[in-house]
């Protein structure tokens, strides 16, 4: 009996070896065929771990060779050294995809003795934190990319998150091969923002992808034809006659705009809120688009500090503040909104859905308030005190921004083309090829403080992409921008289950499996022993 359970053990033992040598000879056949094709299989939701189909056909396109200088130190402390192995993978990714015409070289300045062409190329040495020998220390390193093509470069000097990268270097090789940068306008000189000021944050986004610049009208002069993207935020004051001619025979000639702008101008510090009146609402009405006089509320929003007075003492309180909806539900058909989760609109109002149809334009909208919302109407009272009912909201669903698509009929078909007094203009245009606009009832929330919601800017930058065609692009910046928040109506009981399903549930499966694992082994070892005692007693 021991000389049979000697060869029992001898020839598990044998099976045991043979798997482990067949574990082994699978992985590096895995490998070597790894070496020979290029696959990813990608199971996060959106494949924010794989290039886009646009970054592919980007890389595809390529005539010319692009060199790409990785400018990392080896031994990064953590957790850059992570971001350092995503984005060594990602760039052999691109260089698959590049069938030859992407060059990458990974260099380490400090060992490389290449500091000063690293300093060169605008990339910078920094100092982070590291743990070394059981306390903390900063570290001198380098984390940067340069991209050459030509005699053009483009660097992204600090990488710290790996967060939209694949949207930078996408955007940067595009810059580099294109021959011409698109041109959007901001139209000035109506009391709209400034955008080198008060749109700082989105313009620089903006100038990574077009050329940006600020549109004066004067008499006798249209619009730049170099300008394929004319942009409106939020003016106060009146057009002149020649101005809105000028802003409607740039749609004529199939120029693209986006309104944004606001039913309602409100003043949050100075509590008061009004409804705005300009010539740009009847100017509106000939391509199917009406802002409501109206402010938005949502049971859905966003959160403000308030400073409240207790006796003598003065001290803030965060309260919900149902004027600042925070828009969840979008279109799912329409790029500008694809893969945005949440964004908040200051003082937006509705839009009017029911005058493009007579106009055969077709109006769409793209973003919407929740199923619990309303609306107010003069006079407002926007104090962020003052208590709200259910009852308040017995809306759902508002829309709140929209695309309009179609054919435009010149403003001026109905009215007196004006005299710039200054001289023959082109001939006038009453019809236009088939042309897009986007409009928003709200022209707060690209506003610098609005766009530090990274989806803020997101669905700003998709929106002028969208206008300007370039919809490829959108398909990548919001890839790892979404947002899902617990929706704020559900109850308290399920969202302890939900909070603590997620504390405690990956450690529990764990749990679980061992102890199944542990029961099946467990009874194999006891039907081996009884099988065993059957043969012993048989003999």
């Amino acid at each position: 009996m021991a000389v049979q359970q000697t060869r029992k053990k001898l020839k598990f033992g044998a099976g045991s070896l043979t798997f482990v040598i067949l574990v082994i000879a699978a992985i590096v056949i895995v490998n070597l065929l790894g070496l020979a094709f290029f696959a990813r299989w990608d199971l996060t939701d959106g494949k924010i771990y794989s290039l886009s189909d646009f970054s592919e056909k980007v890389m595809n396109d390529l005539d010319d060779v692009i060199l790409v200088k990785l400018y990392f130190t080896d031994d990064l402390p953590a957790p850059y050294n992570a971001n350092a192995r995503y984005i060594k993978d990602q760039l052999y990714e691109y260089k698959e995809y590049g069938h030859g015409k992407m060059k990458v070289e990974i260099i380490d300045p400090v060992k490389d003795h290449k500091e000063d062409e690293a300093r060169g190329l605008g990339i910078p040495a920094v100092q982070v934190n590291a743990i070394e020998k059981d306390k903390i220390e900063l570290k001198r390193v380098y984390m940067g990319m340069a991209i050459l093509f030509e005699d053009k470069r483009e660097v992204l000097p600090l990488i710290q998150s790996t967060n939209n990268l694949e949207y930078e270097i996408t955007s940067a090789i595009k810059r580099l091969t294109s021959e011409q940068m698109s041109t959007v306008g901001f139209l000035t000189g109506h009391g709209e923002p400034d955008p080198q000021t008060d749109l700082r944050l989105v313009s620089q986004m903006l100038e990574k992808q077009y050329v940006v610049t600020p549109v004066s009208i004067t008499p006798g002069q249209l619009i730049d034809e170099n300008i394929q993207t004319l942009i409106v935020v939020g003016p106060t004051q009146d057009l002149t006659e020649f101005e809105k001619y000028a802003i409607d025979q740039f749609i004529m000639r199939g120029g693209k705009v986006g309104w944004f702008v606001d039913g309602v101008i409100a003043d949050i510090s100075g509590q008061g809120a009004q409804n705005r009146v300009t010539n740009l609402d009847e100017f509106l009405l000939a391509y199917g688009i009406k802002i409501n006089k109206d402010l938005v509320i949502d049971t859905r929003n966003s959160r403000i500090g308030v400073m409240q007075r207790q006796g003598q003492i003065s001290y803030q309180s965060v309260v919900e503040y149902p004027f600042i909806p925070e828009a969840v539900t979008f279109s799912e058909d329409n790029l500008i909104t694809k893969d945005i989760g949440a964004v908040n609109l200051p003082f937006v109002s509705t839009l009017d859905t029911t005058l493009a149809e007579g106009l055969n334009l077709l109006f769409k909208p793209i973003v919407y308030s929740s199923e619990r919302s309303g609306r107010k109407h003069e006079p407002y009272d926007i104090q962020p005190m003052q208590k709200f009912t259910i009852d308040d909201f017995p809306e759902a669903y508002l829309p709140l921004a929209a695309t309009v698509v179609g054919t435009f009929q010149s403003y001026y078909t109905a009215h007196p083309v004006p005299d710039s007094g200054l001289g023959k203009l082109p001939d006038f245009i009453g019809r236009s090829p088939v042309n897009r606009m986007v409009v928003f009832g709200d022209s707060d929330f690209m506003r610098d403080q609005g766009a530090r919601n990274p989806e803020n800017a997101a669905l700003f930058l998709n929106t002028i992409d969208w206008l300007s065609q370039d919809e490829g692009l959108i398909s990548i910046r919001s890839r790892t921008n979404t947002s899902r928040p617990l929706d704020p109506n559900i109850s308290d009981s399920a969202r302890w289950w939900i909070k603590y399903t997620n504390i405690f549930g990956p450690a529990l499966l764990v749990v679980l499996f061992g102890v199944i694992r542990w029961r099946i082994r467990l009874a194999r070892r006891r039907s081996v022993a009884a099988r065993q005692n059957r043969q012993a007693g048989g003999r």
